[in-house]
């Protein structure tokens, strides 16, 4: 029997945008790991864990190689333009 997807609160949401700010801060320089992106967002790392999932399966940022200086083991995102647009739409009904 397939599984349902899990929906989305607004403390879910809040998290991915915020991750999505982080991540677009940093395109011009170097990617930040995992545990830079906790620390910049205040958010624990296993919600950041889960983030990341949330935020490749609906495609809002994508997997990019690491860098030859940044530690090869790890996750690294780049955010993509549907992503820049679902964090406008947060500002706008947010802010």
């Amino acid at each position: 029997m397939p599984r349902t997807a899990k929906k989305l609160d607004f403390d879910d949401v809040t998290a991915l945008v915020s991750i999505l700010n982080a991540i677009s801060v940093q395109t011009k320089k170097a990617p930040l790991t995992k545990p830079q992106v906790a620390e910049t967002t205040g958010l624990a790392t296993p919600q950041v864990t889960a983030s990341y999932k949330t935020l490749l399966k609906m495609e809002l940022a994508t997997q990019i190689a690491a860098p030859a200086d940044m530690p090869q083991k790890g996750v690294y995102l780049k955010i993509n333009a549907k992503g820049k647009a679902y964090c406008k739409a947060y500002g706008v009904l947010f802010a």
